[in-house]
């Protein structure tokens, strides 16, 4: 999917419950920061997220969005800061 901001198994967790990918798997970096709304997911599956934190090793930590991409898609922030 050409629209996704960040490459993620949804179903993938951490130790906390959250959902995990790597700043590497971001097809814009610079946009990937702690409260940040983002698409993720990949070809089966797609969410919007919210960025929780991001480890020193590169390592993003994201919340799901309850509900449709659709429904949610008003709070991606497409600028860059």
């Amino acid at each position: 999917m050409n629209d996704l901001d960040l490459d993620a198994d949804l179903n993938a967790q951490d130790d906390d419950g959250l959902g995990w990918s790597r700043v590497a798997d971001a097809h814009a970096p610079e946009r990937v920061r702690p409260g940040a709304m983002l698409l993720a997911g990949n070809s089966q599956a797609q969410a919007v997220v919210r960025v929780v934190a991001i480890d020193d090793d590169g390592q993003v930590h994201f919340s799901i969005l309850p509900g449709s991409v659709a429904k949610n898609r008003h709070l991606l922030d497409r600028t860059v800061a």
